[in-house]
């Protein structure tokens, strides 16, 4: 009998999100939409709101580790779920849990 993992994504906090952040196989990717403040270091975080998510889920993510960021960490989560659907285990996805109101200290914010 082969064991299956279930795959799934992972809810991290900031400290994790700066560890990940020094890993060269990292995206992250703030899914608020263009209009939302504060605005994140764009040469950090790679922008693609919610409404360009099933489009930017065509493209193919090189990267290993992608970690979903938003305001408060709903959203990321369901882009999270969204590329779990298209990756399963081939990818770690990651939610930043509390979004950047509750870590906005360790957000570099231009």
């Amino acid at each position: 009998m082969v064991n299956m993992e279930r795959a799934n994504y992972i809810e991290i906090d900031a400290l994790q999100l700066s560890v990940l952040q020094q890993e060269e196989s990292t995206i992250i990717i703030d899914v608020r939409e263009r209009f939302e403040v504060p605005i994140l270091d764009s040469n950090i975080y790679k922008k693609v709101p919610m409404s360009e998510l099933n489009v930017f889920l065509q493209t193919d993510i090189e990267a290993e580790n992608v970690v979903f960021l938003c305001q408060h960490g709903i959203r990321s989560v369901a882009a999270a779920e969204a590329l779990l659907e298209k990756y399963g285990n081939e990818k770690k996805i990651y939610s930043l849990k509390g979004g950047i109101v509750k870590w906005r200290e360790h957000f570099s914010i231009s």
